[in-house]
């Protein structure tokens, strides 16, 4: 922590106590820490905390981060009925769904996609569901089939396909700053030497 307060002061900034948080990374209930106390000002302690739109728990479990996506997404539906009542076209329904609903449920997914359980991911699926009943006034009691029929995307398989397009473009690329978090490429000796003594 004195290495933090060392350079904001060296770069003439102030932290702001009263919105700095300690959050202990642990599966155990009990807090064995004290609390962090810098420049007489105690810093709060808290489970989970909001980070750039991404809800972090301190067990690293994603269930507070599903439940606000849900929750935040689910009062965006109530928009897509008053727009349905309005008589407003398929087209124009998805194209709302598409644009305020759907990004809330994806955003910021290859930090947390790989992490759900199916329980949580089902949990996010339903919003989809629901908003589908809206828009096509059908139950659609086979989802995936569905969504196959009407060539759209379960939030499963756009979250796979936008996970692998990140990894592709911003972990593989060499030119990107997040390269180095591959590991270094190996060099099979074995299998060379191998090679050599057929030869």
């Amino acid at each position: 922590m004195s290495d933090v307060i060392n350079c904001t002061s060296n770069n003439l900034m102030n932290i702001n106590w009263d919105k700095t948080k300690e959050m202990l990374i642990t599966t155990s209930r009990d807090m064995l820490c004290d609390a962090l106390c810098v420049s007489n000002n105690t810093i709060e302690r808290v489970h989970s905390y909001k980070l750039l739109g991404v809800t972090i728990d301190n067990n690293l479990k994603w269930c507070s981060h599903v439940n606000s996506v849900c929750a935040k997404a689910s009062s965006r539906l109530h928009f897509l009925k008053i727009l349905k009542r309005c008589s407003l076209s398929t087209d124009d329904l998805l194209y709302f769904y598409n644009s305020a609903v759907r990004p809330v449920l994806k955003y910021a997914c290859p930090a947390w996609h790989t992490s759900l359980t199916k329980e949580q991911s089902s949990q996010i699926e339903l919003i989809q569901k629901r908003a589908f009943r809206i828009i096509f006034s059908s139950n659609c009691m086979d989802y995936e089939n569905f969504c196959y029929i009407h060539n759209l995307d379960t939030l499963e398989a756009r979250r796979t396909a936008l996970c692998r397009s990140f990894f592709t473009s911003n972990v593989l690329n060499e030119n990107s700053c997040l390269h180095y978090l591959l590991p270094q490429p190996r060099v099979d000796a074995l299998y060379s030497f191998r090679c050599q003594k057929k030869m």
